[in-house]
This record gives C-alpha cells, structure tokens and sequence, in this order.
C-alpha cells in the first residue's frame, strides 16, 4: 500500500488562468444559441361592415352628362353658326374654338339658366344658383368635373 496515497495525503492541483497580478478576463468557448430575429407583425384591416358603394356620385355623372347633351341639342350649331366642329354630329357638332374652346354650346347656356350675378342679384332670379350646377361649358368641362368627381 506504499503506492496508493490516501486521499487524504493526495495533493490537488488547480490551474488557474489567473496571474496574480492582473484582473484579466479570458475568454470561455461556450457554445451559444443562434440569434432569432422577432417576427414582424402583419396587421389586417378588420372589415366589421359590408363594403359600401356610393350610387349617388354615378346618378351626378349621368344627370350631368344628359344635361350637356340637352344642351347640345338645343344650341344646334348647324343652324346658329357659319362653321362647326364635327358636322357628322348634326345638331350636336360643337361650336367653333373661337367661340367655344371647350367643345360645347356658345349662347345656349344663358337660355338654359346659366349663372348671371346681375340676374340673380338684381333680377330676382335666385333658382340660377341651383341651374347653373348641372350646366357645363363643354365636352372638356365636363371631362375635367366628373373625373374630379369620381376621384374625390
């Protein structure tokens, strides 16, 4: 039993990485986890009503659209001036650009009701503001309110 010690005469070693005179820090490998990025979120439109469809702003587009081709009708360019643009239209062809840049009727509008601030003001003539809303200039007139309309 020379040659086993006791485990109690057994000297223990420790190494240590520590020098007595510096506070450094080694590195340890350790294994760590992968990096998981946070999920993004995805938010959804919560539809608590049934989509609504405006059937006001199509009847206006209609209503003005028949208006101007009432209009047109009763300018009938043929008849009230020396030359029209698009003949084949007959009572429908457009005034001339002198007359009329925006392809429409010329003097017809002031038959139909048209806005005249000395007729309303002082010819008592106050439905004009309520007329002149379906009354347009033109083709071009026209045009240029009801995509403004749809798109607004």
């Amino acid at each position: 039993m020379a040659t086993d010690p006791s485990p109690a005469q057994t000297p223990i070693r420790a190494n240590s990485r520590r020098s007595i005179s510096s506070n450094s820090i080694h590195s340890v490998d350790v294994e760590t986890p992968p990096v998981r990025f946070p999920t993004p979120i995805v938010y959804r439109e919560i539809k608590h009503f049934k989509k609504w469809v405006s059937w006001l702003i199509p009847i206006f587009v209609v209503a003005n659209t028949i208006m101007l081709i009432i209009t047109m009708y009763d300018n009938n360019c043929p008849k009230n001036s020396v030359s029209c643009i698009a003949d084949f239209l007959g009572r429908f062809s457009f005034q001339p650009f002198k007359e009329n840049p925006l392809l429409g009727p010329s003097e017809t509008l002031q038959k139909m009701r048209a806005l005249d601030v000395d007729k309303v003001v002082h010819g008592d003539q106050g439905w004009r503001l309520i007329t002149c809303n379906w009354l347009h200039g033109g083709v071009l007139h026209l045009l240029a309110n009801m995509l403004s309309l749809l798109v607004i």
